[in-house]
């Protein structure tokens, strides 16, 4: 027995455009696009960071295509469960990037008593030049999330660090350190690119030492004659 449809019958949406008509008007909402873009960089830039501890150069390029592999193929070979599995993960990865995203500054109450929070504005050379020192004792440089460790930059993001230093003039690029005996290859800023520490002032010379002046003469009496 063949079941034909009637022509004003239609077919059900896909899973995919069921949840994009319902993530439409969220997104339309003034500010959750930004947020939604915001987070997800935060998160990319993390989760790169988290694999750039354990892997370095085209391992992670490898790593990642293993992966893409990996879901591609268990999709391909469990299509039903895919259908609720990747609804599922992009729903998690937006609220997500909604979460972590920092807040809007246009929606943040603000006072003429206090001044607004710009940790790009604050940041100058000779802090960056200190704290980069610091952390880099004897090896080349130092990485920015061990930079975002100091509390220098308490409530950074090393998005926002990453701009900051580059507005000053300083290239941030990717090298290896070992830390802890491992080696690790992640962006940071190399001591060569900083300015050279300040040499010491010689010790002044001494002032000239006042001229000793003469004791007054004791003024001289006549000594009396006979009476």
């Amino acid at each position: 027995m063949t079941i034909i449809k009637g022509s004003g019958e239609q077919a059900s949406p896909g899973p995919l455009r069921r949840i994009g008509a319902e993530l439409r008007p969220l997104l339309a909402v003034s500010g959750a696009g930004t947020a939604l873009w915001a987070g997800t960089r935060i998160l990319i830039s993390r989760g790169w960071a988290l694999l750039s501890d354990h892997l370095e150069g085209w391992e992670k390029w490898a790593a990642l295509a293993f992966c893409g592999y990996a879901v591609t193929y268990t999709v391909v070979q469990h299509p039903h469960g895919a259908r609720f599995v990747i609804p599922a993960t992009i729903i998690g990865w937006c609220v997500a990037a909604w979460w972590i995203s920092p807040p809007d500054p246009r929606h943040q109450a603000t006072s003429a008593t206090v001044a607004p929070d710009e940790p790009d504005d604050a940041l100058t050379l000779g802090t960056l030049t200190e704290v980069v020192r610091r952390v880099a004792e004897n090896r080349q440089g130092a990485h920015l999330a061990d930079l975002l460790q100091q509390p220098d930059f308490k409530g950074w993001q090393q998005p926002q660090l990453k701009t900051a230093i580059t507005r000053l003039g300083v290239p941030v690029g990717e090298f290896k350190l070992i830390l802890g005996g491992r080696q690790r290859v992640r962006d940071g800023v190399r001591l060569r690119d900083l300015p050279p520490p300040a040499t010491p002032d010689p010790d002044p010379a001494p002032p000239p030492s006042a001229p000793v002046e003469a004791a007054p003469r004791s003024a001289q009496h006549p000594a009396p004659g006979p009476e």
